[in-house]
């Protein structure tokens, strides 16, 4: 297996902490779509993880059945406005 960098290792760690205090405040579901639960229990990160995993403004709260949703429909989704094309 490997091994994560000291950088992605430092990161991880301030994206654990941080989504743990912005999910409590984001308890609802954003999307809504195919059997939503209403209540958030993932980050959907509208555009990607890479640079922008700790930028808060393109997190989405969802719940699981919408986030594997968002996920296998990434054009619908991009309709809807729960993913962003990272090149504007």
């Amino acid at each position: 297996m490997k091994q994560q960098s000291n950088k992605m290792a430092r990161l991880n760690s301030e994206y654990s902490k941080l989504r743990k205090k912005w999910l409590p405040d984001h308890e609802m579901c954003q999307a809504k779509v195919n059997r939503c639960t209403l209540k958030s229990t993932d980050i959907h990160h509208m555009k990607g993880r890479g640079k922008y995993l700790l930028d808060t403004n393109t997190w989405l709260s969802v719940c699981r059945n919408c986030h594997t949703w968002i996920e296998l429909n990434p054009e619908d989704s991009k309709e809807l406005g729960f993913s962003i094309s990272k090149i504007i």
